[in-house]
């Protein structure tokens, strides 16, 4: 008993030394903006205290959840990927049918009171899986079967998703899976012949909606409507499809260099309490109006940071699994701050996508935690090469 004590004490010791401390505390900083913002965006709300202290919960579970998962082998993970995502295709499942509808739209699920976001989770989910198939056919991976094999169990999620709707996270998950197959070692031959059978019906589908005004099953009015009004030049569709980005801009525009945080300008005032989802799809729009260009600047380079280590742990890796899986969450976070960030600054179209460890959505932010956790994991592991 005491043997085994000591040979469990040791191995947390080592792990410890092995932990990428820059990631923890580059995570760490960007959840504690995150902390500040949303009690900005909450600050003339009655639920201001209760939303803080969930928000906290949520950051407690995240860390417990990295600790765990730094302990556990992630190969052991990934081989129990697939029970994992059988769980969710039946929890996204089950969200269509039984789930809560806030909006017209059916993406949560009700637990101890909570709302739970299946299609925030279920992006990590499917990198643990991929990973795992990638690794498993590793040896056969210029077969097509296989690739119909990763399409087939990418687009099973992302069909469920579509029809919450939430296309935004169908096209998250449809880069991850982009970045996986590009990063899996599968020829470019094949990948390109995939490409030029798929890219001339999506160009189909685009000149459809926004030449012919065609309606596409499962896409939403709504959706279709702030595509258009994102391409058009008609000023009087500020006042429908991008007001939010409007008055986003707006928020960004007047924190001028150094923002609001410091000033004497009361904090009811800000720009950005006039905006819809302030704190979660526009939180942008806080950050810059709080921090400036200056902290917007600073805040962005610390996400780049974050994804870097990714990437260079990704890289110093000599398994296999484990570097699809780094490549899978650093598609996940670019993707999910590149939107984010276009939306609030009005270069893409308005969509809703959180900023991760910011954004206010507890599902999303230990997602996200859960994600960095794996990676850090990987960075523990043996097979790391790198410099510590």
């Amino acid at each position: 008993m005491d043997e085994s004590r000591g040979a469990m004490r040791e191995k947390v010791k080592e792990s410890i030394k092995r932990i990428d401390f820059i990631v923890i505390i580059t995570m760490t900083i960007l959840i504690g903006i995150g902390l500040f913002c949303e009690r900005q965006a909450f600050l003339l709300s009655e639920e201001q205290n209760s939303v803080f202290i969930k928000h906290l919960a949520g950051i407690s579970i995240g860390y417990i959840l990295i600790i765990i998962i730094i302990l556990v082998d992630y190969h052991f993970i990934c081989n129990v990927s697939f029970f994992i995502y059988i769980s969710m295709i039946s929890i996204l499942a089950y969200t269509l049918i039984g789930g809560t509808n806030l909006n017209n739209v059916k993406r949560w699920v009700i637990i101890f009171g909570i709302p739970f976001q299946p299609s925030e989770l279920t992006k990590v989910v499917l990198i643990l899986f991929l990973a795992f198939l990638c690794n498993h056919f590793k040896d056969r991976l210029n077969r097509w079967y296989v690739l119909m094999i990763l399409i087939a169990v990418t687009a099973l999620p992302i069909g469920l998703i579509i029809l919450e709707p939430h296309l935004s996270s169908s096209l998250a998950i449809l880069f991850i899976f982009a970045i996986i197959v590009y990063s899996s070692g599968i020829s470019y031959k094949v990948i390109g012949t995939a490409l030029a059978l798929i890219l001339p019906v999506i160009a189909v589908v685009f000149i459809g909606v926004a030449v012919f005004k065609v309606n596409i099953p499962f896409v939403e009015d709504y959706q279709i409507k702030r595509v258009l009004s994102f391409l058009s030049t008609d000023e009087s569709d500020d006042l429908t499809g991008d007001y939010q980005q409007n008055q986003s801009i707006a928020a960004i525009g007047s924190g001028g260099l150094h923002g609001k945080t410091i000033s004497t300008e009361s904090e009811k005032d800000r720009t950005y309490q006039d905006i819809y989802a302030k704190e979660s799809d526009f939180v942008f729009a806080i950050v810059g109006e709080e921090f400036g260009f200056l902290g917007s600047f600073l805040i962005i380079m610390l996400y780049a940071l974050l994804i870097f280590r990714c990437l260079i742990i990704s890289a110093h890796t000599s398994d296999y699994m484990g570097r699809i899986i780094c490549m899978g969450v650093s598609a996940y976070l670019i993707f999910q701050i590149f939107v984010n960030v276009g939306v609030a600054t009005k270069l893409l179209p308005n969509t809703g996508l959180t900023l991760p460890f910011i954004s206010y959505g507890l599902t999303s932010l230990i997602s996200s935690m859960i994600a960095v956790g794996l990676v850090i994991n990987i960075g523990v592991g043996r097979t790391y090469k790198g410099k510590r």
